[in-house]
């Protein structure tokens, strides 16, 4: 008889979770209050294969979170690794989280009016800061000594949060309407304001923002699983 290791894994699980996933992206506010049970009804799922999954909401919205900029974070190591510059990267990555709040925006706008507790943003962003922290990381000597540190990071990645969010607010009529988005302006914005020693840009250089995320736009569109 075959062993245990042998056997084909029940491919079950994985799909009980993407479709939970799919359910939680395709819900906005139009659809009442969001609850475990009217998010299990929308997936075909029972109450407790979700809870077999997720603790609860905060636990769902931040597991997506975290894969849809693991997988960015991951396309922007595969390009440095082509051989462009730390400050390059570093507004490529920046690129890559414009090109999936664009991507995204439905499933992310929807959740600003879930009912979550402080845990998930909380979530949000230590999931950023631990992404920023890695590429402060790299640049080593290039980050001013007295703003070396966790803070920065986070520093970094709250303003980049907060302008994300504002951009959903902006763009929510245009959204309703069927319109096409461009977050060209939001990249340009943290560009703008991100730290001229993180990004390279100089206070008087222009914002390539245009550029940077049309190629993000082609990187997040290629490989296969996120969120």
């Amino acid at each position: 008889m075959p062993s245990t290791s042998d056997r084909a894994q029940d491919p079950r699980p994985a799909r009980t979770r993407a479709a939970i996933f799919t359910a939680a992206r395709d819900l906005t506010s139009a659809d009442g209050e969001v609850t475990v049970n009217a998010l299990a009804k929308r997936a075909g799922v029972s109450r407790a294969a979700f809870y077999s999954h997720f603790s609860g909401l905060d636990d769902l919205m931040g597991a997506m979170l975290q894969q849809m900029f693991d997988a960015a974070w991951e396309r922007g190591g595969l390009f440095a690794a082509q051989g462009y510059g730390l400050h390059e990267a570093v507004r490529f990555g920046f690129g890559m989280f414009a090109a999936y709040v664009e991507r995204h925006h439905t499933f992310l706008r929807g959740a600003l009016d879930w009912k979550f507790s402080h845990r998930t943003y909380m979530i949000l962003v230590d999931t950023l800061t631990r992404l920023h922290g890695e590429a402060l990381a790299r640049l080593g000597d290039q980050v001013p000594a007295r703003l070396q540190g966790e803070s920065a990071g986070r520093s970094i990645a709250g303003s980049a949060l907060a302008l994300a969010a504002q951009w959903l607010v902006e763009t929510e009529q245009q959204s309703l309407e069927g319109q096409e988005l461009d977050a060209t302006e939001l990249l340009e914005k943290i560009l703008l304001f991100a730290p001229g020693w993180y990004t390279g840009l100089g206070p008087e250089d222009p914002i390539p923002a245009s550029e940077v995320l049309a190629m993000c736009r082609a990187h997040s569109s290629e490989g296969t699983a996120e969120a």
